[in-house]
């Protein structure tokens, strides 16, 4: 019960005591790593030797053509009955590792390769402190203005001058084209709206006629902005 911090209240004018008690001294700290040498006597004798001979350049593994050819030899036809010739027969085949169809093939990096990732380019503190890319989008923008109003008074000037007919201008004048409605499957083609913002169509004409009557004090392009009323001085 003493070992545990809630079953006790803390002592008076003290802090409260956490943590863990110290292991005794002979304790050994760190992590244990497992020992998987031969130790002294194999460091004494002729390792590279001995690995070499106990891992062989090549390998024995089971060869399944030969297998197949003696199987039909004995008349085996069936995969039940070469499946159980296989379990009793064993044909082996040498196969060397450093055989290109069985051994991992090596990749080669050049002699001025870079491994790692890329460093993060270093930030211009010089073009930051001259407010230059504040400068460049400025300048950007003033172009596209620039561009802009200039097509604008291009397209205004076409029409001007004296050799303009009726005609002509009728000619030029682009035919207002629908958009394409959007693509919608067959069976919903003749669906009706199932949600709508007005309850009846009387309420919905009553509803554009009361905005297009409120927008035409108000400013703007589409006249949706603030109203414009016209300031009024009183003489005193």
């Amino acid at each position: 019960m003493l070992q545990s911090e809630l079953q006790y209240l803390p002592e008076l004018a003290k802090c409260r005591r956490r943590g863990h008690k110290l292991p005794p001294r002979t304790f050994t700290y760190g992590i244990t790593i497992p020992r998987r040498d031969g130790g002294v006597p194999e460091a004494m004798c002729h390792g590279p030797e001995k690995e070499r001979s106990s891992n062989p350049d090549y390998e024995f593994v089971r060869d399944y053509s030969a297998l197949n050819k003696a199987a039909l030899e004995a008349g085996m036809v069936n995969a039940k009955d070469q499946s159980r010739f296989r379990t009793v027969q064993d044909i082996k085949k040498k196969v060397f590792v450093r055989d290109v169809s069985h051994s991992k093939k090596t990749r080669k990096f050049d002699d001025d390769m870079i491994f790692g990732n890329a460093n993060r380019p270093s930030t211009p503190i010089a073009e930051v402190l001259q407010n230059r890319f504040l400068n460049n989008w400025l300048d950007t923008m003033q172009n596209k203005q620039a561009a802009l109003e200039k097509e604008r008074a291009d397209a205004a000037n076409a029409f001007k001058g004296s050799y303009h007919t009726k005609s002509s201008l009728l000619r030029q004048a682009k035919i207002p084209v629908e958009p394409k409605p959007l693509w919608k499957m067959s069976k919903f083609a003749n669906g009706e709206n199932q949600v709508d913002s007005f309850r009846t169509e009387t309420e919905r004409r009553r509803a554009f006629s009361a905005n297009s009557y409120d927008s035409i004090p108000r400013q703007g392009v589409y006249h949706t902005g603030i109203y414009n009323v016209p300031r009024t001085t009183v003489k005193t």
